[in-house]
């Protein structure tokens, strides 16, 4: 309780020991802190941590271990430059090749993941929503669906996409697919593709036709 005070009788209220005792109870059972916490740990999806997000996991429908190695995973190794290995005592062999496996992603990967089925299963998959969702989905990248045609579409990456991303696409299969039309996926980043000047792609001789 917040105000004890307004809750004594008034023959107690100036009662020193009464109040003590009082006071010493709610400080011990006092919930605040515990309701604090759950709702940084757990309740508030942006502020959650390891069981937190697990239930939120639950909820929207995706699984804190994927199949592929993420992009943050450090493997022992030998020295490479740039460096890309650990040493001995820091990390463990990579498990490329084995048949079965799977890969824990970090927290804030797998919040990135939860807010993405979040939106994915309350989108209206119109062009202009589907392009909002690419923008939360991919900051600071060049991607956008394209209608190509009659009950046709495009995704289209000005970009090559890393593992974690290509496991949204295309294993997951986050991106929405509205009822009954054609998609296919375009990776082209104007790095490696001839063009016009002005548009962002190459010269001559330093990119290929599209």
């Amino acid at each position: 309780m917040k105000n004890i005070q307004d809750t004594l009788m008034s023959q107690y209220a100036n009662s020193p020991i009464i109040v003590k005792l009082i006071e010493s109870i709610n400080d011990c059972v006092d919930p605040t802190k515990s309701i604090d916490d759950f709702f940084q740990l757990a309740f508030n999806v942006r502020t959650a941590k390891g069981f937190g997000l697990d239930i939120w996991g639950r909820i929207v429908g995706v699984n804190r271990n994927i199949s592929i190695p993420p992009d943050d995973l450090n493997m022992f190794g030998f020295k490479a430059d740039p460096q890309s290995f650990a040493p001995f005592n820091n990390q463990p062999f990579s498990s490329a090749g084995a048949r079965f496996h799977a890969y824990r992603l970090s927290d804030e990967r797998f919040r990135t993941l939860i807010m993405i089925k979040a939106a994915a299963n309350i989108l209206n998959a119109t062009a202009p929503n589907i392009n909002k969702y690419l923008r939360m989905i991919f900051p600071n990248k060049r991607v956008y669906f394209l209608i190509t045609g009659h009950m046709k579409g495009r995704y289209f990456f000005e970009f090559i996409p890393n593992k974690f991303e290509r496991h949204l696409i295309y294993n997951l299969g986050l991106l929405p697919r509205p009822s009954g039309v054609q998609i296919d996926y375009r990776e082209s980043p104007p790095q490696g593709i001839f063009g016009f000047s002005g548009t962002g792609f190459q010269p001559f001789n330093q990119g290929s036709f599209a």
